[in-house]
């Protein structure tokens, strides 16, 4: 397809382009040392994505059989066994063979031509190895030949190279051969990838997911979230799953992997049942929860707020400079939430709306309005870009953006209100339901609501309409919102210790999801 070989100087990369990321050497360490720990009488290790070979060398210090794969040639000499070569390509090839035998890596010269199964071959290794590359869906090469990946990876869809290169890695595999991964973890809990997580369910065992720190890669000016996945491909070998939160820091994580190699040698390191980290609710999406307290678990057993009120996306303009004014004046009257960013409460943060917007529907294709019936209604705006997640009361008569939108009564908005600006509903939506920026209508209608009885809905309300008006006058209200917690822990029958990891989580909010 689209991505051409190409032989690289050292200080010549561009990684927009490539996706390439080095990997540290304290994680490659690890990563193929718990490799060799599950199964260490393998042999045959391939990394699809070498780069410079920093993920092999426990696997050359311990004599295996290395083969490296990369559309780019880092280096002049390579210590594996380098062919360079498309790894996407070399998938698609894997899916044209029509034989029944395995093949080796040194077929790849065959001629593929003739070959029509979809049978997706697999290949003899017993370690695949790889750091993906993170490029995103905009980067040409997945723009430029969008029809043939979708055709090559219809069970998954195509996002991001990553993804695919994950689902082409399992497809490749053989039955019992390991995978280690680090990776972009935006997978965990993106809806986009429901069916990469149930291909990962289905077709593997999970061993360990470990999350990193996000300064890991902050040297080479980059802010990505990864996570180190252990899989091996087939569902026999599941038995529990090793998994651990991100820590705080780069430093913090160099030590806690170290830790964790050692309790693992001596039996301590502590593991879970696989439905402890799936969030498996039919109204859930398969998400993968990392170290999530039970109390927490048991809430997504309750009614979620899509359930009980709309919760709706408004009018996208296409070109906002065109139809939203920050001033009110003719034409631009109309009043226009858009996101309430780190408001909590109250929001000012409003534009004004083209008079005209309905006209506009119409006429121009990209300007859309959706949920005509439920504009100017009043409710609450929640925030949709950034790591905190806000909720501010939607005026009557207004409109808004694509962020989420609850529409309900005054007689609901004031506790609603109250409760999505918990820490309890930070910790729900930001550590569990979604980890990375964009918060769509989807995941705040899949909110769990507690149980409030009428009296609890009043003094909630009162504290929710006591917090609006401080925060309209520009005042603080931290202590309304600590009685708001108080009450919202109560009720959602949150422990002590759970009350503990939300208010740490929330301290570190950036540097935990």
């Amino acid at each position: 397809m689209g991505r051409h070989v190409k032989i690289l100087e050292k200080n010549n990369i561009d990684k927009r382009e490539l996706g390439y990321y080095y990997t540290p050497t304290f994680i490659a360490s690890y990563i193929s040392k718990r490799l060799l720990m599950i199964d260490p009488s393998g042999n045959k290790v391939l990394d699809p994505c070498v780069g410079q070979e920093e993920l092999l060398e426990e696997f050359f210090n311990k004599g295996k059989a290395v083969d490296g794969i990369d559309v780019f040639k880092y280096k002049t000499n390579y210590f594996c066994n380098f062919t360079q070569k498309d790894f996407i390509e070399l998938y698609r090839e894997r899916k044209a063979i029509g034989k029944e035998a395995q093949i080796s890596f040194d077929d790849l010269a065959l001629n593929l031509e003739n070959n029509s199964n979809d049978d997706v071959k697999e290949m003899d290794y017993d370690y695949y190895i790889a750091n993906p590359p993170y490029n995103c869906h905009e980067v040409d090469y997945i723009k430029d030949n969008k029809k043939e990946l979708q055709e090559l990876f219809s069970d998954v869809g195509v996002h991001n190279m990553y993804s695919m290169f994950i689902s082409a890695i399992i497809d490749i595999a053989k039955e019992g051969a390991l995978i280690g991964l680090i990776t972009y973890d935006s997978f965990f809990t993106s809806k986009a990838h429901k069916e990469l997580r149930k291909k990962i369910l289905s077709e593997c065992t999970i061993h360990e997911v470990t999350m990193c720190s996000n300064d890991l890669f902050h040297e080479q000016a980059a802010d990505v979230r990864t996570s180190i996945l252990i899989l091996q491909k087939g569902t026999k070998y599941q038995g529990q799953v090793f998994v651990s939160n991100r820590p705080l820091s780069k430093e913090v994580f160099q030590f806690q992997l170290k830790k964790q190699l050692e309790d693992f040698i001596t039996g301590n390191a502590k593991h879970h049942d696989l439905s402890d980290i799936i969030l498996s609710n039919p109204r859930d999406n398969n998400e993968l929860i990392i170290e999530c307290p039970d109390d927490i678990k048991l809430l997504f057993s309750n009614e979620r707020l899509g359930e009980k009120f709309k919760c709706v996306t408004g009018i996208s303009t296409g070109k906002d400079e065109l139809y939203l004014s920050k001033v009110k004046v003719e034409p631009f009257i109309i009043p226009f939430y858009k996101n309430p960013g780190k408001n909590r409460f109250f929001t000012n943060n409003n534009l004004f709306l083209h008079k005209d917007f309905l006209k506009f529907d119409s006429e121009i294709k990209n300007f859309m309005v959706r949920n005509k019936s439920l504009l100017f209604k009043s409710g609450i705006t929640c925030s949709s870009m950034g790591v905190e997640f806000t909720a501010s009361r939607l005026p009557e008569n207004s409109t808004y953006g694509v962020n989420a939108n609850i529409i309900c009564e005054d007689n609901d908005a004031w506790w609603l209100l109250a409760y999505l600006n918990s820490d309890l509903v930070t910790y729900l939506v930001r550590g569990i339901l979604i980890r990375s920026n964009m918060i769509t209508s989807g995941y705040v209608s899949r909110i769990p609501l507690i149980n409030l009885n009428n009296e609890e809905k009043v003094i909630l309300g009162n504290f929710g309409i006591m917090a609006y008006e401080k925060a309209k006058n520009n005042e603080p209200y931290d202590e309304i919102l600590e009685k708001i917690n108080t009450i919202v822990n109560k009720v959602a029958k949150i422990t002590e210790n759970t009350s503990s990891i939300i208010l740490n989580f929330k301290l570190n909010l950036i540097q935990n999801t």
